[in-house]
């Protein structure tokens, strides 16, 4: 573990402890990379507090002013999402440089909300990417506070079902419009357009993978940390992904087409359930070019 990752540990139980002492609050969870181990000097600290019964301001500003940091600000509840969040900034490049330390993202939502997200993904398979979110900050997340709740939760978590598999992968797994790249590179080029484009497509194959793999969506800051959980991908994904950006845009669409086309042979391979060859179709269609107007 590097110094950088010890240290967001540190300050991370020792604000998690001014949470803890809150008998209202159930559990406390350090997620994101700092809590799997591998954060470095641009990693912020993300900080999953767990209420019994929705926090009141109070509660919440009662830790701020204990935890001597610097209050970025305080969100209200997000009705959406079901949280409340407070940002705050620990340290100071300089003793009269408020705001300027490492961010501390604490996210407070109860513990019903919790058990009502476990019971959408795993027994109602809804693929939504924020609900999987929690869910993979509490499987890899540490620890802080009444680690028998959080692996209890886990345990909920460790099985991975057949159908939130096949709906994520529906959800993702059609890839249309790929034929505009040469319309992009023709337009200009149009470079905006064509590497948005690019990048929607990996998202999508990050996504169908995750999901045939079966492993929970936790966002793509850390590529060889989402590729190293991946069993069934294509070789070298990281790699070629990266590439894509780094050769010459023609030479990068040829590289996306053949990511995509093998994430299908392996979704042929381990989903025949679904229709692949549908997915073929739609992503191989070229859209006709007129030079002149069509025979009428």
């Amino acid at each position: 573990m590097s110094n950088a990752n010890k240290w967001r540990v540190m300050q991370a139980q020792r604000i998690g402890a001014l949470y803890t002492a809150n008998p209202n609050v159930a559990a406390v969870v350090l997620g994101g990379s700092a809590g799997r181990g591998h954060a470095d000097a641009y990693s912020d600290i993300e900080l999953g507090v767990f209420w019994l019964s929705p926090p009141s301001d109070a509660e919440r500003r009662t830790v701020i002013e204990q935890s001597g940091t610097d209050l970025l600000r305080s969100y209200p509840f997000d009705p959406l999402e079901h949280v409340w969040e407070d940002d705050l900034s620990l340290g100071r490049s300089a003793p009269d440089h408020a705001n300027s330390g490492v961010l501390m993202e604490v996210i407070h939502t109860t513990t019903a909300r919790v058990q009502q997200t476990l019971d959408a993904v795993l027994l109602h398979h809804d693929p939504d990417e924020g609900k999987q979110n929690i869910i993979a900050g509490v499987l890899a997340g540490q620890p802080l506070h009444n680690e028998p709740l959080l692996q209890h939760w886990k345990a909920q978590a460790a099985s991975y079902p057949t159908e939130l598999a096949e709906a994520v992968v529906r959800r993702h797994a059609q890839i249309d419009h790929f034929w505009r790249w040469r319309m992009w590179l023709a337009r200009g080029p149009n470079l905006l357009m064509l590497y948005q484009s690019y990048a929607q497509v990996q998202q999508k194959l990050l996504h169908t993978l995750l999901g045939l793999n079966r492993v929970y969506y936790a966002g793509f800051k850390w590529l060889d940390v989402v590729a190293a959980q991946l069993h069934h991908a294509p070789p070298d994904l990281v790699s070629r992904l990266r590439a894509v950006f780094q050769v010459e845009p023609a030479e990068g669409a040829g590289q996306l087409k053949a990511l995509v086309e093998e994430t299908y042979d392996l979704l042929e391979q381990h989903m025949p359930q679904l229709d692949v060859e549908r997915l073929r179709r739609i992503f191989r269609y070229q859209r006709p070019v007129w030079e002149v107007p069509p025979v009428e």
